[in-house]
């Protein structure tokens, strides 16, 4: 019987040994990469700009940094317009909450049948209204929670650092991208940074205008119905269209049934819902089109894998930046599959 010899060269030892080296070192700064990615986006979200104050003469450092000035400028008259009435509708609804608790499981009978049988019942309509209501902090949460508040800060600021300098030094950080690489793949890297960047800026834009569209639109229909906390439920609505089809309906689902608990009969709960589908028909069919027809462009199926596995990985951040990592995969995998046919 013939034995086969197979031979692994020296290299290729080493080269396997150094992927397996990088994938580890991923591992151990895991949390860098994720902030660098944010950064990543922001820096595309914003190098239009910068690159149309550069145009009028103006240095990229200050445009970069009147960039900023006006967006928290924005950000902080929105949130003194709009945060009094968010927390006024918040407190209501923690007020209200003991009541919808009552609502929701006298509607679950059979819930309560069971849990009467073993002895649960009374337990749940103490305990878990006032769990979720938050009433008590552990002297070690709130030391946590403290820690908790810095850190996010810090990644804060340094995001907003490194997404200054990359669009401040653009050709420094694309020179250092491209040293890295070996000499064969420096253009091939510059090209895709600048392809990654436009994408990204494209998708972020096009996502900010949806969320603010979807709230504006949610905001007007629920005052129209009359539906409580409408700007809470709308705010809401804005921020989870960032998340693709799970996020919309699960905003529409909290809205139906908080106009639910308000009433106790169906025709307002039932005109929420049909709202929701009228703004979600006219986001698939009319607003997509418009806004987004240059962003992403994955395959819907792509982005639900993308959605489950950036929510598996890290939670709410992870639906967050799944559909902006999946587009960078697809970039690059795309071109690889590109480069093997005109093999």
């Amino acid at each position: 019987m013939d034995k086969t010899t197979i031979r692994v060269s020296t290299s290729t030892l080493i080269k396997i040994a150094a992927v397996f080296l990088l994938f580890y070192f991923a591992y151990l700064v895991f949390d860098l990469l994720v902030l660098l990615f944010i950064a990543i986006i922001l820096a595309s979200l914003i190098d239009p700009l910068a690159d149309w104050f550069a145009k009028k003469r103006m240095w990229r450092g200050a445009a970069v940094f009147l960039i900023y000035i006006l967006v928290f400028g924005v950000l902080a008259l929105v949130l003194v317009l709009l945060v009094p009435i968010i927390i006024s509708q918040v407190t209501q609804l923690s007020v209200n909450f003991s009541g919808y608790w009552e609502k929701i499981m006298t509607g679950f009978s059979a819930i309560k049948t069971l849990s009467v049988r073993f002895g649960l019942w009374e337990n749940l309509q103490t305990t878990l209204p006032a769990t979720l209501q938050g009433s008590v902090m552990t002297a070690q949460k709130l030391i946590s929670s403290i820690f908790g508040v810095f850190d996010w800060i810090f990644s804060f600021v340094l995001v907003l650092v490194m997404a200054f300098y990359m669009v401040v030094e653009e050709d420094g950080f694309k020179k250092a991208i491209r040293s890295i690489a070996p000499s064969e793949y420096q253009n091939y890297i510059g090209q895709l940074w600048a392809r990654i960047k436009e994408k990204l800026g494209d998708w972020l834009r096009g996502t900010l205008t949806l969320g603010l569209i979807i709230g504006a639109m949610a905001y007007a229909g629920l005052l129209i119905l009359g539906v409580q906390y409408a700007l809470l439920l709308a705010v809401m609505a804005g921020i989870f269209e960032m998340i693709p089809y799970a996020g919309p309906i699960f905003s529409g689902l909290v809205a139906v049934l908080l106009a639910f608990l308000q009433t106790g009969d169906w025709p307002l709960p039932v005109f929420t819902a049909i709202l929701f589908i009228v703004i979600q028909q006219l986001e698939n069919n009319l607003l997509v089109p418009k806004i987004m027809k240059k962003a992403v462009g994955l395959n819907p199926i792509v982005s639900i894998l993308s959605l489950l596995i950036g929510f598996r990985l890290l939670g709410v951040v992870g639906a967050l930046l799944s559909i902006p990592v999946a587009t960078v995969l697809s970039i690059v995998l795309t071109d690889l599959v590109d480069s093997r046919e005109k093999k």
